[in-house]
């Protein structure tokens, strides 16, 4: 298994706060047992890979080729993929922006669920710096793009990562269109336990539950054919909230598919105003 250094502390736009707590996370998890139910079957990661599957459905066409994963965390899905489509796969590429991940955690996962890594490349690099053009047949993302900074600049490096008719398929949270600018104020001021391990103000990393309507313009300006399906929450925590009314604000979740143009790419789009 080859790993690549593209280097994310020269992403400009990456908070340092975001490499950093991370860093803590993925080093705690590093360290702890793991089993393939505990990295695999929890119910996110189950309604994750469904919508997965869901979105190739409607794509009508195989997850096959070169697969890049981006903002991958402990390489649960890319371990997921190359347990179901390896015979598929001609390359799988799967990237964090932390040295822990890349060198302890994702390793350990792809060990304990048992998956083959003669095609895998893990690549500590940024999203905002994908340094392959015109390559990847599939970019793959799974709750990692409400972490960018700036969502224009991300889905034009995947667009340009691409190969023309290439596919990205992510999961992302959103918030509704008429959400207040309020929300996202308070939230910024916010300081977090960051999952019980360290404090951080939200402001300082980039945790950004973006409107529906900023990923469709960003994705369209930079060039995609974006279309996307909502993931109803049927958990019991859904259902007790509402009976408290406290889904109110809260983030929905949907999936997101579009395509790089086989042809005709032009930009920017007429509608761009970047």
């Amino acid at each position: 298994m080859k790993i690549l250094d593209w280097n994310p502390g020269k992403d400009t736009l990456l908070k340092g706060k975001e490499i950093e707590v991370h860093e803590i996370y993925h080093s705690h998890l590093a360290s702890q047992e793991l089993t393939k139910a505990k990295i695999l079957k929890n119910s996110k990661r189950r309604m994750r890979a469904r919508s997965l599957e869901k979105a190739l459905r409607k794509i009508g066409k195989p997850l096959n080729g070169k697969v890049l994963e981006l903002g991958a965390g402990d390489g649960w899905c890319s371990a997921y993929m190359l347990s179901k489509y390896y015979a598929q796969l001609s390359e799988m590429h799967t990237m964090e922006i932390n040295s822990a991940a890349i060198n302890q955690l994702i390793p350990k996962v792809f060990d304990v669920v048992g998956v083959n890594t003669e095609k895998s490349t893990l690549i500590h690099g940024s999203f905002n710096n994908i340094q392959l053009e015109n390559y990847y047949d599939y970019v793959i993302v799974m709750g990692a793009i409400h972490h960018s900074s700036n969502l224009y600049r991300t889905f034009m490096e995947i667009q340009k990562a691409l190969k023309p008719g290439g596919w990205l398929i992510a999961q992302e949270p959103y918030m509704v269109d008429d959400t207040m600018n309020s929300f996202y104020t308070k939230r910024q001021n916010k300081v977090d336990n960051f999952k019980g391990l360290t404090e951080v103000r939200n402001g300082d990393r980039s945790d950004i539950f973006f409107r529906s309507c900023e990923y469709r313009a960003a994705a369209f300006h930079a060039g995609f054919d974006y279309q996307t399906f909502g993931i109803p929450d049927l958990s019991l925590w859904y259902f007790k909230r509402a009976l408290l009314g406290q889904n109110v604000g809260r983030p929905k979740n949907m999936t997101i598919y579009a395509q790089k143009p086989l042809t005709g790419l032009q930009l920017p789009t007429p509608t761009g105003w970047e």
